[in-house]
C-alpha cells in the first residue's frame, strides 16, 4: 500500500480516530455518487439513505500484486471495489486465479457471515481503491435500506453457485491428476502405481469369497523389441507398442485389467479366471499379437511383433508379491523355451 495517512487505517486496523477518513471529505476521498452507484451493494438504493453509514469507512489505496486479504487469515471487513482490478486465488503464486474481481464488485463479505478464515488471497492486479466496511456499517446498511439487503443475498447466492462450481472444478482436476497419475499415457494401459495400489485388494477380496475366487495373472514380454527398437527406430517401437496394447485390450474381457508392468513388459489381472480360463486368454493374447500390423512413421509396413506368456494362477497364501514372481518365473520359462509362446 501507499504511504500516506491511509495506511494506518487499511490493514493494520487501528483504532486511532486521526486515522480515519470522512467519506464526505471530497479532498481525502475523492468518491464521486457515480462510484458509489457502480457498486453492485447499492445497486438501486437511495445513496443519502446509506452516506452518513460510511462516513467512517475509508478507502484503501492498493498497488498492483499488493495483498488485500490473506488466506487462513480472520478477516472483518467487506471490501467495495472502486477503481482498478482484483485477483482472487487459491496459492498466492498461483498462475490462474480463480475469478477476478472489478470495479463494482465486492469481497470479503462471506468471512463477516461465518466468522472463518478466509480461503483464498485477494491480490490487486493493478492499482486499486477500495472502500473497506466493517461488519457493524455492513448490517446497519442492511437494516435501513431492504434494496440493498437484496442485493447482498444476490452477491451471496453468486458465491455460493460460484463455489459449487469451482468445486466441481477442483473434483474434476483431481480426477484428472488421478488418471495421469495411474494410466500409461503411450498405452493407455493402468501403470505399476496403479498395480501397486490394487493387487491387493483384488488377492484379499477373491481369498475372503465363501468360494475362494479364482485369480490368475499373464505376464507378457515382446520379443527382440529391443532389436526392433534399433533397427526401426524408436517412433516406430512407440507406435508398435501403441497398435499392440489395443489389439491386447480388444481381447480382454471388461472385467479384467492390464498394466504396463515395464518397457515392453505387460500384466494382466484375470479375476475369476483359474489356470485353465488364463491359458485360454493367454493364447487369444499371443495370437492377437502376433496378427497386429504394423507401420512405420512413414506409413510403410513393418515386420510383426510377437510375444512371450507367462500363467500364474493365485494359491490360497499367495502375496502380490509371490503372485508376481510366480507369473514372471512362468514367462522366463517361456522365453528360455523359444518365445512366442505360454508357460505356466
Amino acid at each position: 500500500m501507499v504511504s500516506t495517512p491511509l495506511q494506518a487505517a487499511s490493514k493494520g486496523k487501528q483504532n486511532d480516530p486521526s486515522m480515519e477518513i470522512n467519506l464526505n471529505t471530497d479532498r481525502c476521498l475523492g468518491i464521486s455518487e457515480d462510484e458509489l452507484e457502480q457498486i453492485k451493494l447499492f445497486n438501486g438504493v437511495r445513496l443519502s439513505s446509506i452516506k452518513p453509514l460510511l462516513d467512517n469507512c475509508p478507502v484503501l489505496y492498493l498497488e498492483k500484486d499488493e495483498t488485500l486479504i490473506e488466506a487462513g487469515e480472520p478477516e472483518e471487513f467487506m471490501y467495495l471495489l472502486l477503481s482498478g482490478r482484483l485477483q482472487v486465488l487459491l496459492q498466492k503464486n498461483a498462475d490462474q486465479p480463480i475469478t477476478v474481481l472489478e470495479s463494482g464488485d465486492s469481497v470479503g463479505e462471506i468471512s463477516i457471515l461465518d466468522h472463518q478464515p478466509t480461503s483464498g488471497y485477494v491480490i490487486a492486479d493493478k492499482p486499486s481503491r477500495v472502500l473497506r466496511i466493517d461488519e457493524e456499517t455492513l448490517w446497519k446498511i442492511v437494516e435501513t435500506s431492504h434494496i440493498a439487503s437484496n442485493n447482498l443475498l444476490r452477491t451471496l447466492a453468486y458465491r455460493l453457485r460460484f463455489g459449487n462450481s469451482v468445486m466441481h472444478q477442483i473434483q474434476s482436476l483431481l480426477r484428472e491428476f488421478e488418471y495421469d497419475a495411474t494410466v500409461d499415457p503411450l498405452t493407455g494401459f493402468y501403470n505399476r502405481r496403479w498395480l501397486n495400489k490394487i493387487l491387493g485388494r483384488l488377492i484379499h477380496r477373491c481369498q475372503s469369497e465363501d468360494s475362494h475366487r479364482p485369480l490368475s495373472l499373464i505376464m507378457m514380454d515382446l520379443d527382440h523389441f529391443k532389436r526392433f527398437n534399433d533397427t526401426y527406430g524408436h517412433l516406430a517401437g512407440d507406435r508398435a507398442l501403441n497398435a499392440i496394447a489395443a489389439s491386447l485390450t480388444s481381447h480382454l474381457r471388461p472385467e479384467d485389467a492390464i498394466t504396463r508392468y515395464g518397457g515392453e513388459e505387460f500384466l494382466a489381472i484375470l479375476p475369476g479366471s483359474d489356470m485353465k480360463d488364463a491359458q485360454q486368454v493367454a493364447e487369444r493374447l499371443r495370437q492377437a499379437v502376433e496378427q497386429t500390423e504394423l507401420y512405420s512413421v512413414e506409413g510403410e509396413p513393418l515386420p510383426p511383433l510377437t510375444i512371450s506368456l507367462g500363467i500364474a494362477e493365485m494359491q490360497p497364501d499367495d502375496t502380490p508379491e509371490s503372485l508376481i514372481g510366480a507369473a514372471d518365473k512362468a514367462l522366463y520359462r517361456a522365453k528360455r523355451g523359444g518365445r512366442n509362446r505360454i508357460s505356466c
